[in-house]
């Protein structure tokens, strides 16, 4: 794609002013922003990682996704890069950054493609997103789908730019998968991200990334910034057969997030091939600072000894983590013995005390039956009369019972 020589005097000074901050030195400890994370892709390994899952507006850093599902669409066969796109009202006023379009302007996808990578223009991400799917509603349906299926687990997209929009966040750990896989898919994007300028209808504007022709063996890839979020960047190089990505979410300003990728950056490279310095001390961050930046953070890993690895919340050994594995499978066996117990003990008082209540219940009747069986039988006692009572005496007896009286007297 032709581009006319972009020479004013802002380009310039920004480049100068970039060039005497990469000059300073940079300052040891973790890395001023909300959130990061840098991965060796070619070996799979995080390297390092602070607060990776906090939730953040992603930005303009958007805009990849939106590359990237529009780049399916042409893999698709549904539309292609030298395809001629006629930009909208709607498109062509789209707030914020801009490639300068104008309404009624036709353009070619691949020209909207630098529009996005470079000049972060939202006019040319809503004439990609309207052109690929008929309306931005429906390209940011297509956006979500495809986070879902590349893994992005922790973000929701509601505008295909990344504009300010309340309920859409992103993560460092997300960007950096969607990173990966994109580049890995079209590794052709490169040449969108590295161009260092794109100049329409008269007006030229600068790559926004501020370490694209300053930094060696940069791919690119992506900057971003609203007031909610802070200064994002990703960040892409290869460099000794290894290629690093590195994301920064919410940094507090352009040159802070600039020499912070930078340092990021030359922390991975510098700790590749050497066993015993990880990235997180090439940085300055202590253990201490490590601790809180996420459970199972590997960053302080060191092979010295596989016990101290775990100990320090490293990335532990395949025996260590089948030793784990079977321990909290016999724990769990336990728990499950120890509850059915639990279960057995409480059935069986529930039935002790289900069978007392019963015997309280009958005990009563019977001790009224019996109760009422004795007063019958005392009734009746004092009802008949004694053998001696019973037959009265006749004039005979009573005078021979009288003389016997005397006689013992």
């Amino acid at each position: 794609m032709p581009y006319r020589r972009f020479g004013s005097r802002v380009f310039t000074a920004l480049a100068f002013l970039l060039s005497l901050l990469f000059a300073m030195p940079a300052f040891a400890g973790p890395i001023n922003a909300k959130s990061a994370i840098l991965m060796d892709v070619t070996t799979g390994r995080i390297l390092y990682e602070q607060y990776a899952d906090r939730r953040i507006p992603p930005a303009s850093l958007t805009k990849v996704l939106s590359m990237y599902v529009a780049m399916d669409a042409i893999s698709a066969g549904k539309t292609s890069y030298q395809k001629k796109v006629k930009v909208s009202r709607s498109a062509a006023r789209t707030r914020g950054s801009s490639m300068f379009l104008k309404t009624g302007d036709v353009v070619t996808l691949d020209k909207l493609f630098y529009g996005m990578a470079v000049a972060s223009g939202n006019d040319a991400s809503m004439a990609v997103a309207e052109h690929v799917a008929g309306s931005s509603s429906a390209f940011v349906q297509r956006m979500n789908s495809l986070a879902r299926r590349i893994g992005m687990k922790n973000s929701r997209f509601l505008n295909v730019h990344g504009l300010p929009a309340e309920g859409q966040y992103t993560t460092a750990r997300d960007m950096l998968t969607m990173a990966r896989s994109y580049e890995r898919k079209y590794p052709r994007s490169n040449k969108y991200h590295l161009a260092k300028y794109i100049t329409h209808n008269g007006k030229s504007e600068p790559n926004h990334n501020p370490l694209v022709g300053y930094y060696r063996g940069i791919n690119g890839l992506k900057t971003g910034w609203i007031t909610a979020a802070g200064y994002n960047i990703i960040v892409s190089a290869r460099r000794n057969g290894h290629k690093l990505i590195g994301v920064i979410l919410g940094a507090p300003n352009t040159g802070v997030r600039a020499a912070e990728a930078r340092r990021l950056l030359n922390a991975g490279f510098k700790t590749i091939g050497k066993k015993h310095i990880t990235v997180a001390r090439e940085l300055g961050v202590t253990a201490k600072q490590a601790k809180r930046f996420g459970k199972g953070n590997p960053i302080l890993e060191t092979p010295k000894t596989k016990k101290a690895a775990v100990k320090r919340g490293g990335k532990k050994s395949e025996a260590a983590m089948k030793k784990e594995s079977s321990r909290n499978k016999a724990r769990a066996k336990a728990r499950a013995e120890q509850k059915k117990k639990k279960i057995e003990k409480a059935a069986t008082k529930k039935k002790a005390v289900q069978k007392k209540k019963t015997a309280q219940k009958t005990r009563p009747a019977a001790s009224k039956k019996q109760n009422s069986t004795r007063t019958t039988k005392a009734k009746a006692a004092a009802a008949k009369p004694s053998s001696s009572s019973s037959r009265q005496l006749s004039p005979a007896e009573a005078a021979l019972a009288d003389i016997r009286s005397e006689q013992k007297k």
